[in-house]
């Protein structure tokens, strides 16, 4: 048995309801720009059907039935997921929070009090900084020390590793020179197929930090402010030729913790297969051809009991969840490794 929250606390004057958390923060969140599949409960299959055009012909006598349309599938295989965490209400006594225990029997219980709350409200943290970690780094194949926290599923990155190859685009390793990012971005829409193009409008970069930190210097240098003009509830958004840019500042810190020549080995790359991230990722795509299958929802909640045998509080959160993109022709990834 192990406690969520250990402490070394005594006893002192405080707020006994009062709490803070240190800083988990998930970041941008690249949901909203894809097609989530809700109520999903095993693996699905996409039907993609062929573009169908010049059947309109000059007008002449009889009928003649225009073909052309192929339908092929595309699977996304999902896995089924867990978070548990346990807490023994006496892991608290002689802290302030003591005050919050039952009295009589049962004092390690903490259902129903502020405890429950704040280990339910670390834990739900935890799991959403999980589920977008993995949902972009996870890799069935990913080997090494620490690949238990990626090998669940193939995540985003994983099945984009399928794309055709002059669609994969290599960055240089290293520190950004000056002007990279944005020439990186400029490469990707030259790269971009013409069917991603034609949906323009619908075109979405979703970059590292790194990425964004070396363009805004490029932008700052050539004091251009054209690409900061965009608003989205009052804050600017970063763009590139009217081209919003989701900033994916969860990739470096992934990255660091995980990543890299010498570190724990993490899933596949975009760009050759490696398994080995570097510091730089780059993904331009339309929106909704990425596609996410998962029961996980809003009101997605953890299921919470108390042992009385063993006088623990244990916390468990359940879901299912797979990646896949629909269309080869709307996604190019630039990314780079050693």
């Amino acid at each position: 048995m192990a406690n969520l929250i250990t402490h070394a606390l005594t006893y002192s004057k405080e707020d006994a309801q009062k709490y803070f958390l240190q800083p988990l923060f998930v970041g941008n969140s690249a949901l909203d720009y894809f097609e989530i599949m809700t109520g999903v409960k095993s693996s699905q299959q996409l039907d993609k059907f062929s573009t169908l055009s010049k059947i309109t012909k000059a007008e002449a006598s009889g009928f003649t039935g225009a073909t052309g349309v192929t339908m092929t599938q595309r699977s996304v295989a999902v896995a089924r997921m867990e978070a548990e965490v346990e807490q023994a209400g006496g892991a608290f006594w002689n802290s302030i929070k003591a005050e919050l225990l039952r009295t009589g029997n049962n004092k390690d219980d903490i259902s129903g009090t502020k405890l429950q709350s704040i280990v339910a409200d670390i834990m739900l943290r935890g799991v959403k900084r999980d589920l977008e970690r993995q949902l972009w780094f996870g890799n069935t194949n990913a080997v090494g020390v620490g690949a238990s926290d990626y090998t669940p599923y193939n995540g985003i990155f994983a099945q984009l590793s399928g794309l055709p190859g002059g669609q994969k685009l290599a960055i240089a390793s290293g520190a950004l020179g000056a002007n990279v990012a944005q020439a990186e971005f400029d490469a990707q829409l030259v790269a971009m197929p013409s069917e991603g193009l034609e949906n323009r409008a619908d075109l979405v970069f979703f970059a590292t930090r790194s990425m964004c930190d070396n363009y805004r210097a490029t932008l700052s240098a050539t004091a251009t402010d054209s690409s900061y003009s965009a608003l989205v509830g009052g804050v600017p958004v970063l763009a590139y030729q009217g081209i919003p840019i989701v900033e994916m500042g969860l990739w470096d810190s992934v990255i660091a913790a995980d990543g890299g020549a010498g570190t724990t080995l993490l899933a596949a790359s975009c760009n050759n297969g490696v398994q080995d991230f570097d510091a730089h990722i780059s993904v331009l795509t339309v929106k909704n051809n990425i596609v996410v299958a998962t029961d996980y929802d809003s009101v997605s909640g953890a299921d919470m009991w108390y042992n009385k045998d063993q006088k623990m509080n244990r916390f468990r959160f359940e879901y299912v969840i797979g990646t896949n993109f629909k269309n080869t022709e709307l996604t190019v990834v630039s990314d780079s490794n050693s």
